[in-house]
Order: C-alpha cells, then sequence, then structure tokens
C-alpha cells in the first residue's frame, strides 16, 4: 500500500477541522446559516496556508446531501455521495482548474461554454481555480461577465498568493477572504496531536523549531515532521532536526552578534566562516541576525516580551537600543544587497565587517559629552593663564603707583595733562586701530583693515600699501588724524609693492590654521564621519 504523507493524511475535510482560520469559519458559518452565500469567492495567502483545501470544503458545503439536506450547510458530513466524491476528487460537478497550466483565453471560454449547461449529480457546479493570478490579461477579460452574473446553480472558488497580479476587476467581483499565518502556538498544539496519533517522540524545542521554520505553514510544518521523523526513525532530536534543516541553534548567532556588537570583526568573522563550513545558509545566517537584533531591541523595551534566553539578551541590551537600532539598519540594507548579489558568502561577510565597524564608531551623544569636556578643559586652562596674565598686571601696576608715591609731589595743571596727551606713543599698528575706535574712526579704521597692507610701523613713521579699493585718500586723512591727536607730523610713506598681508588676510590665515589643527582632532574625525557635510564655520 501506499504511504500517504501527514500533509495529505491530516487536510481538514470540514470547517471544524480548519486550523486558525477562524474569521472565515465564522464568516461562512453565519452566510451558510443565513442563506447569504456569494457566487464568488476569493482565498489568499501564503502557501501551504488552506487555501484549495478550504475551496474543498466550502464546495463540500453547497453540496453535502447528509441528513437529508436540500440546502448548502456548515455541518458538513463527510459520507454522503456529494462529500465523497470532492474528497477523492473525482466529481464531475466541482471542477478543479490549475491556472497555471492553463492561463489561455481558451481555457477560460471553456469554462464559458460549459457554465450554461446544469449540473449533472449535485446541487451546485462548483469551479476551483488554483493560482488564478497566472492567467492572462485576455482570460480575465473574457471571465469578467461570467463572473458577474453566473448562472443560480454555479459558483467560482479561486485561490491565489498574490492578490497584486489580479485586476482590480476581479477582486471587486468575489467576496474575499485573507487566510492568516498559523499561530506559533496552535501549530505547536496541532503537530502534538498528530505526533500522539503517529507515535512519534519529540521534544517542545524540536517542535518549536519546526513550527518557526514552517513560517506559520501547516504543509510545510507537517512536510518537516514527515521527514524528520523518517531521519530518526520516529525519535525526533533537535540536533538531526537542525542537521536536516541546515540550521545551527539560535545561541550560535546569539554569539555571532555579539561578536559584532563588541566591534572584534577577527572572532566574528572566523565564527562566521566557521558556519559556512558546516553548510549553513549565509541568507539564513543574515535572517537569524536580524531576528536576534529584533528581540534584543524588544527585549531592551520590555524584558517580558522574551521567555527564552534571557541571560544573552541581558547582555546584548546592555550596549544600549540606540547602537541595536543602527545594526538593524546595517542588516535590513544588506539583506536586499544580499538577496541581488550574486556571491552571498561574500557579501554577508562584509556586512558583518561592517557590523563590527559601525559599532565601534561613538555615539552622537557620547561624541557630544566629550567635545564638551574638551572645551571645558580648554576653557579652564585659558581662565587659569588670565588670571596669571591678570596677576602679572597687577603686580606691575603695583610697582608703579609705589614709584609714583616715592616721587615728589607736583600739581598737574591743564597745561601739563596736554602735554601728557600730547606725548602719546603708537608703537604698532594694533594700538593704532583701537586708538581709532576709542576715537570714534570707524570708517578710517576699516579701510586700514580690509584696504590697507603695512610694510613697516614704527611711532611717527608709517610705510603702507594702499588698495585700489579705497574710497578715499587714507594717508591724507590718517596724517592729520595722528598730528591733531599726538601733537606729532607724522610721516605716512605709500610703497607700491611688500610682502606682507592685511590685518582681514592674516585672520583669515590664522582661522584656516586653527581650522586644520582642530580637524586633526581624533574626536573630531570622528564627528565628521558621522555627519560628513558638516563644516568648522567659526572658532571661539
Amino acid at each position: 500500500m501506499n504511504y500517504k504523507v501527514l500533509a495529505r493524511k491530516y487536510r481538514p475535510q470540514n470547517f471544524q477541522e480548519l486550523i486558525g482560520q477562524d474569521v472565515l469559519v465564522n464568516t461562512l458559518k453565519n452566510a451558510l446559516n443565513d442563506g447569504r452565500l456569494a457566487h464568488a469567492f476569493l482565498l489568499t495567502g501564503i502557501r501551504g496556508i488552506g487555501k484549495t483545501t478550504t475551496a474543498r470544503i466550502i464546495a463540500k458545503a453547497f453540496n453535502c446531501e447528509g441528513n437529508n439536506n436540500k440546502k448548502p450547510t456548515f455541518e458538513i458530513c463527510n459520507n454522503c455521495g456529494p462529500c465523497k466524491a470532492i474528497t477523492k476528487g473525482n466529481s464531475l460537478d466541482v471542477i478543479e482548474i490549475d491556472a497555471a497550466s492553463k492561463t489561455g483565453v481558451d481555457n477560460i471560454r471553456e469554462i464559458i461554454e460549459s457554465v450554461m449547461y446544469s449540473t449533472n449529480e449535485m446541487r451546485f457546479k462548483i469551479y476551483i481555480i488554483d493560482e488564478v493570478h497566472m492567467l492572462s490579461t485576455a482570460a480575465f477579460n473574457a471571465l469578467l461577465k461570467t463572473l458577474e452574473e453566473p448562472p443560480d446553480n454555479t459558483k467560482f472558488i479561486f485561490a491565489t498568493t498574490d492578490t497584486k497580479k489580479i485586476p482590480a476587476t476581479i477582486i471587486s467581483r468575489c467576496q474575499r477572504f485573507d487566510l492568516k499565518r498559523i499561530d506559533h502556538e496552535v501549530l505547536i498544539n496541532h503537530l502534538k496531536s498528530i505526533c500522539i496519533k503517529e507515535d512519534i517522540t519529540i521534544d517542545d524545542v524540536s517542535l518549536k523549531q519546526i513550527s518557526s521554520s514552517s513560517e506559520g505553514s501547516m504543509r510545510d510544518a507537517l512536510s518537516i515532521l514527515d521527514q524528520a521523523s523518517a531521519l530518526s526513525n520516529n525519535q525526533i532530536q533537535i540536533s538531526e532536526l537542525r542537521q536536516l534543516l541546515g540550521i545551527r541553534s539560535k545561541l550560535n548567532f546569539i554569539k555571532l552578534y555579539k561578536f559584532c556588537l563588541d566591534s572584534n570583526a577577527s572572532e566574528a568573522l572566523n565564527y562566521y566562516y566557521q558556519l559556512i563550513q558546516d553548510s549553513t545558509d549565509p541568507l539564513d545566517i543574515l535572517n537569524s541576525l536580524i531576528s536576534i537584533c529584533s528581540d534584543a531591541c524588544k527585549f531592551v523595551v520590555n524584558n517580558n516580551l522574551l521567555n527564552e534566553y534571557i541571560d544573552e539578551f541581558k547582555i546584548l541590551s546592555e550596549h544600549g537600543i540606540t547602537k541595536l537600532l543602527r545594526s538593524w539598519q546595517v542588516l535590513i540594507k544588506g539583506l536586499d544587497e544580499t538577496k541581488n548579489g550574486t556571491n552571498q558568502i561574500e557579501i554577508v561577510s562584509i556586512i558583518i565587517v561592517k557590523l563590527c565597524y559601525i559599532s565601534s564608531t561613538l555615539m552622537p551623544e557620547e561624541l557630544f559629552k566629550k567635545l564638551e569636556k574638551k572645551i571645558s578643559n580648554n576653557r579652564s586652562n585659558q581662565t587659569n593663564t588670565k588670571k596669571s596674565e591678570n596677576q602679572i598686571v597687577n603686580l606691575k601696576s603695583t610697582t608703579s603707583e609705589t614709584l609714583e608715591n616715592t616721587s615728589t609731589y607736583q600739581p598737574i595743571n591743564n597745561e601739563n595733562k596736554i602735554v601728557s596727551e600730547n606725548k602719546l606713543s603708537l608703537d604698532n599698528f594694533e594700538q593704532l586701530l583701537t586708538f581709532l575706535i576709542e576715537n570714534r574712526e570707524a570708517l578710517l579704521h576699516a579701510q586700514l583693515v580690509n584696504n590697507v597692507v603695512i610694510d613697516s610701523f614704527e611711532h611717527g613713521k608709517i610705510s603702507m600699501k594702499i588698495s585700489e579699493n579705497c574710497s578715499f585718500d587714507v594717508v591724507k586723512h590718517l596724517s592729520k588724524f595722528l598730528q591733531d591727536k599726538t601733537g606729532l607730523k607724522w610721516i605716512i610713506k605709500e610703497v607700491q609693492t611688500t610682502t606682507n598681508k592685511t590685518l582681514e588676510e592674516i585672520k583669515d590665515i590664522n582661522f584656516e590654521n586653527k581650522k586644520k589643527e582642530i580637524e586633526s582632532d581624533p574626536i573630531i574625525n570622528e564627528v565628521k564621519q558621522l555627519f560628513p557635510n558638516a563644516e568648522i564655520k567659526d572658532i571661539e
């Protein structure tokens, strides 16, 4: 006798056996009891979720004659002629069509022509079209009119994994049901009951692994269980199961992720290539790291969200949510690169290196704290320097006051005061500029700063080069000002060439030198790596 695989042996035969689709079951139950039945249904969902199985159950509900039923019923008997024929797949009135192999408009014409005929032996003629999204555009257009107004004894049930490829005009004519992925706990409990019936010994860890690997698909879960029981002679162990699935323990990937967060690139790469050597798929490694990063973020937000590997995730959470989220961005971006790339092993290895080095980069708040600390240290040094300078100035003033007090007292009249003022000494260009500001000569000050290059300067004698941008005669105005204020006729000579620069140009050069010095600081380099468009605009 041929062996029947578990996925076929335990296929649901009525609504009560349909696992994990409570919304669909309740909706159809009320519709069948109230007689509010649609003429077309669209069932969507991932592979192995029960779309075709649900379509057959709906076909049974329309045609079941058990218990002398004369109308559609929710309580399917599975013992009457129509139920048995649908279960075996040899009913003349329930026609299953594979749209993946019959995509053309000619195949749809055959359906349209046969729709006009009455049923052979059942209450309703049911057309189940699997993978309906594979039909051509012409085929969909040909089906539109019949789908909208079919004969009273005809029903259509469509099944698909990709609703985006189905025209909106088709979807709008159907009653749509989105079949959900089967819940983790529901799937585990169902697998347990099957293991008891099949006399299969399995531990909870293996059940969780099968459920996780199936991604909510009942058919995938039963196929894995079937294969694992054959491998281990109905004594399923987690080690053999992982070897069968080509996956590693979650602890292995937690260890790899910890290497990355600790910026230990060498250990991370060595461990990664060890996993590759053990036949672990690089894409599976990347997906596992994404899953662990997600769990670590959830643990930081609320540690009650996880109930396994608590100690390990506690260590990972110490790196902080910001660093975890940054690694998440690297992993998600890397997932697209890996899927679109050809050499996945090397792509994932570089993603791991990137993950290590981005983890070693200081966080923005850490950089700001370092900068603030350095700035405060510089300010304290400047304050100490100013205090020393003030002490020297006070010492000098105290000495001068002492000398003045010891000299012979002479009364100071207005004439002596004028003489004292007229003996004012300006020994350098900076003193002259300050003197101009004190005497409110802003225009002359601006010209000297921006349009004049001082070649030489001493008290009573200045040599300068004057730019063409000067708006007035600088020599004349400056000579008059200095003679009025100092009582001395200054010799101001204009030269044509000089190697010196304007005060403004000197300031710019000093600023650039200081800027280069600051940019060479390691902390500033880290800031510029994080903010590549940042610039130093001013230095205080």
